[in-house]
């Protein structure tokens, strides 16, 4: 059974707004990566045809991991900086992984 909590957040920001997100977007990454050891994963993915569209995606060890990160306060903070950049408010889609493969996989499935 599978434990992991699986979340992408597409969102699109204005032009002019771009290397704002953009510097915001790392900032929170950095702080993810400092203090929460459950997300397993946190991708900021641009669009190569639209660079002012990006998805999100990030793999919790779990429920409780995912609960944590929405509720930091370094997040809502993120997410009031960036909802103000974006001409539609981002919606996250919570995900089944329903079947995967890759060495990566493997690794935290053994890990």
């Amino acid at each position: 059974m599978e434990k992991y909590a699986y979340v992408i957040i597409p969102f699109q920001v204005k032009e002019d707004k771009l290397d704002d997100a953009k510097k915001i977007i790392s900032e929170l990454i950095t702080k993810v990566k400092e203090k929460e050891p459950g997300v397993l994963l946190y991708q900021s993915l641009q669009l190569k045809k639209d660079p002012t569209s990006f998805i999100h995606y990030i793999v919790f060890s779990d429920d409780e991991a995912h609960v944590t990160h929405r509720g930091a306060p370094y997040v809502l903070d993120f997410v009031n900086k960036l909802y103000k950049f974006c001409p539609k408010e981002p919606f996250p889609l919570f995900l089944d992984n329903f079947e995967s493969c890759g060495t990566l996989l493997d690794q935290l499935r053994n890990g």
